[in-house]
């Protein structure tokens, strides 16, 4: 749903769901670029994924993560990390020798914390606290570009004002501070309206919009809610 040249709105209930291959859970896309990409040649891609069991995350080559934890009791991760010594084989190739360096690493993940970011080649199991799960997933390629999600909360009026990408959260994939701004988001975890243009737009949870820098945007809600606004931004590469 396309408002104006600036603003766009994501309707989540408009997005098609995908189910997962292993059947632990299913996934909803709400943004990739560019919008035909795959799943492996993607430049940004946001999502909301529902999780119902145990199950391993998919692997993403090359691309950065970031994991919020929105409906449910939380899960647990089993983060791999194998850092074994390598040996030359007798074609005379590399390869790992797996042994006590080898480490698995635990993080419980909940509603109420902050976004857990990581690399998409790291394996890891989800294993649910309780409850099924609702999470949402930011993944940006890196070295191209980054993103920074942070957690909003407000009473009665939201409002954004001027909205500018800043470059305070430098990733350390990206090569310059000097880091060209591409879009800002902020996803409704509550039901809200919208002032737009003179209408008063109704905001279901989940939807999500789309604000190009120096747009300003207007919210209001009658109990306290939340947002969540990504940034994300283009690395330069650094001048040779």
């Amino acid at each position: 749903m396309t408002l104006n040249k600036q603003a766009q709105l994501i309707r989540y209930q408009d997005c098609p769901s995908t189910p997962w291959k292993n059947g632990g859970g299913s996934t909803k896309q709400l943004l990739i670029s560019p919008i035909n990409a795959e799943l492996t040649k993607f430049d940004y891609r946001i999502s909301i994924a529902s999780i119902g069991s145990k199950g391993p995350f998919s692997l993403f080559n090359g691309i950065d993560r970031q994991l919020v934890i929105l409906e449910g009791d939380g899960v647990e991760l089993s983060i791999d990390s194998h850092e074994g010594a390598k040996q030359i084989n007798d074609l005379g190739e590399e390869e790992r020798i797996l042994g006590d360096t080898d480490t698995t690493e635990y993080k419980r993940l909940t509603p109420i914390d902050s976004p857990f970011c990581f690399a998409g080649e790291t394996s890891i199991t989800s294993q649910l606290l309780g409850s099924n799960v609702i999470d949402f997933n930011v993944m940006t390629k890196r070295g191209a570009f980054k993103a920074h999600t942070q957690r909003l909360n407000f009473d009665s009026i939201f409002i954004e004002e001027n909205t500018a990408i800043t470059n305070n959260n430098q990733n350390e994939h990206c090569n310059t501070v000097e880091d060209s701004p591409i879009v800002q988001l902020l996803c409704c975890l509550n039901t809200m309206t919208w002032e737009h243009n003179g209408e008063v737009i109704k905001i279901m949870p989940y939807d999500m919009l789309i604000i190009k820098p120096g747009e300003d945007i207007k919210l209001a809600t009658t109990t306290p809610s939340r947002l969540l606004r990504v940034t994300i931004t283009a690395c330069k590469p650094s001048s040779k």
